[in-house]
């Protein structure tokens, strides 16, 4: 679970990550999806999608209770520019937060956390206003997302990201950034929030994660771990496949260097975040 940032309102924000984090919150009311789309049980859906390595699930949280919440999935295939797209599936917000700018809140993380670019298909003309003031636009033959066979979507492409403004929230800009880096890797991120890069500031940092990739070489793959799922924050090293899969089925592993009282080398499944090896630092 990343904290993401508080509202004025003492609402606070979060990037789940476990079906388990949920039995931590109280699931408050919520009607639009119940009525109009049967989701009668609220926390098994959550914990189902959270299961699923391509959904990213934010929620807002007052008193411990789920007020929004927020369900994106990357889709299939990037963009034609090569950077991942993701599809805004679902946001709701309680009706007695209703018309307070909440799903705008909700969105500005959606917003700084994903990278690439954003579709969602507007249910309604209320849905249809919302997303435009949020800078979503119908697509053009020369959008970097193909939507020709995918009638009534809406797109917000990466570049135009920077001009959601995030009112009344206080980002934890180190904890997004945490957020961002293990959900994109490899991929070119922005260091804020708030303030987006500029596309030359981009292809920088592009640059600099590139540098960062290491690939598998053979003999030096550690005893297998058997410990569960894992969540801490460690300097990204690269991307990594093992000899042998994980208890998922997966081969990719992330590692990461890990310092304090248990410094060395995590392998980190990027299927389902179990921590498969760890390296101790060997002292001399």
């Amino acid at each position: 679970m990343f904290e993401l940032g508080i509202s004025d309102d003492d609402i606070t924000f979060y990037k789940l990550e476990h079906a388990f984090e949920l039995d931590k919150l109280t699931i408050g009311e919520f009607t639009y999806f119940r009525k109009y789309l049967g989701m009668s049980d609220y926390v098994s859906n959550f914990k189902s999608w959270l299961k699923r390595p391509s959904v990213v699930l934010v929620v807002a949280v007052r008193d411990n209770t789920v007020v929004g919440w927020s369900m994106n999935e990357r889709w299939s295939s990037p963009a034609s520019d090569g950077r991942p797209v993701y599809v805004l599936r679902g946001i709701e917000v309680s009706p007695k937060l209703a018309r307070m700018g909440m799903g705008k809140k909700i969105f500005c993380f959606i917003s700084g956390i994903l990278v690439g670019h954003i579709i969602t298909k507007p249910v309604n003309k209320i849905a249809k206003l919302f997303f435009e003031s949020l800078n979503f636009v119908e697509p053009t033959h020369n959008s970097s997302v193909d939507l020709g066979n995918y009638p009534g979507y809406l797109v917000l492409e990466e570049n135009r990201k920077q001009i959601v403004v995030c009112d009344g929230i206080t980002p934890y800009d180190d904890k997004v950034k945490s957020c961002r880096l293990k959900l994109f890797p490899k991929e070119a991120v922005s260091d804020s929030l708030i303030n987006m890069k500029k596309e030359s500031e981009v292809s920088e940092s592009s640059a600099e994660c590139s540098a960062h990739v290491t690939t598998h070489v053979p003999g030096e793959e550690p005893p297998e771990d058997e410990s569960g799922p894992v969540d801490f924050e460690g300097k990204f090293l690269g991307e990594q496949k093992m000899m042998s899969p994980c208890k998922c089925g997966n081969f990719l592993v992330n590692k990461y260097m890990v310092t304090g009282k248990r410094s060395g080398t995590a392998f980190i499944c990027t299927s389902c975040s179990v921590e498969r090896y760890f390296l101790p630092v060997r002292k001399k």
